[in-house]
């Protein structure tokens, strides 16, 4: 049976598990309620409801709402305090879990309970493992303030369990911001800007280090939790998610979008139309997994153009260099040689 797509107008979010807590530190920086709150289907009666909910939409309006504060601070003190929720069973099981391995894959699979509208991917190299975040809808303006918030995130439970964040990597798709003070005090560690993927690389050293706070029984009682919260938060992947899921899965063959409409039960003209109102349409999405396999596969090992070319579903290596060089601005022999 198909899963239904995620919506942004659903209400997917406990209030909770986020809103409540972003308003607390918009308003300690001045923020009024009332004006915080406008726009929104979110009311102040619900605010201390332990089962109140919103939608994604209103969500991302809170957030742009705060961003107007000029408090750039903001997503690195909402993760810390997220992480910390006692009202979320998720972020509770995070801190008692047996390792950061088994952290991440709880955060994962249950990772619509704090961050509906992004997903994560996995890849593992020979010293490093790779976290790339991605958006699963439309994000708009709020994206790096999203991004930014799942990666402090991450951040925050490698530093509270492992004490150290120094031997982290991350990198971000956004500009060289204008407070870039506040990330580097904030994650510690290594920060890029303006690079192709917003990535989180974690030494594999760290992966299976024991963490401090290891309770099995409470993470198995945390975890039980999750699934039961389950019922009213059901896990749905986003349209942009799903589909980067199916034209990665079918890679080398090229899915068509009449072929991808069809797996989502859906009219052409239907899928086109949904795409819209996430600002893209399916050719750029198709880029985009080439583009992305594409770096990857180069990260991975010594593969030839013509073999990166067969990978991807090009008919020969001059359409895959051309292709990258309007993806990257470089060609691939020069993303070989770049150290990451």
């Amino acid at each position: 049976m198909l899963t239904k797509p995620f919506s942004q107008t659903d209400k997917t979010l406990l209030l909770q598990h986020g809103p409540s807590a972003l308003l607390q530190l918009a308003q300690r920086r001045g923020g009024r309620l009332h004006k915080l709150l406008s726009g929104t289907g979110i009311f102040e009666q619900d605010l201390t409801h332990p089962s109140a909910r919103c939608t994604h939409k209103d969500w991302l309006t809170l957030i742009g709402h705060c961003e107007q504060l000029q408090s750039p601070e903001l997503p690195f003190l909402l993760a810390n305090s997220m992480l910390n929720n006692p009202h979320c069973a998720l972020s509770q099981s995070l801190s008692v879990a047996q390792h950061l391995q088994q952290s991440l894959q709880q955060l994962q699979y249950f990772k619509h309970h704090l961050f509906p509208g992004l997903f994560a991917q996995l890849h593992q190299f020979e010293h490093t493992v790779m976290i790339v975040l991605k958006p699963s809808v439309t994000l708009g303006q709020q994206q790096s303030f999203m991004l930014n918030l799942a990666i402090s995130f991450i951040v925050n439970l490698i530093k509270h369990q492992l004490g150290c964040t120094k031997a982290l990597r991350i990198l971000l798709k956004q500009d060289s911001p204008t407070h870039p003070q506040h990330f580097t005090a904030q994650w510690q560690c290594q920060i890029q800007f303006s690079e192709d993927f917003d990535a989180l690389y974690i030494p594999l050293a760290l992966w299976q280090q024991p963490f401090k706070g290891y309770q099995p029984e409470r993470f198995k009682q945390y975890r039980l939790a999750c699934f039961q919260l389950n019922k009213q938060l059901p896990a749905q992947p986003g349209l942009l998610e799903l589909l980067q899921r199916y034209i990665a899965k079918t890679l080398p063959a090229a899915l068509s979008l009449e072929q991808a409409a069809n797996l989502l039960q859906l009219s052409s003209s239907s899928l086109k139309r949904l795409l819209q109102q996430h600002n893209t349409h399916f050719a750029a999405l198709v880029d985009d997994v080439r583009r992305d396999k594409a770096c990857l596969l180069l990260l991975q090992g010594e593969l030839s153009n013509r073999q990166l070319a067969q990978q991807l579903g090009y008919s020969d290596e001059h359409n895959f260099r051309r292709a990258f060089k309007r993806w990257t601005g470089m060609l691939p022999s020069s993303v070989k040689a770049l150290s990451y």
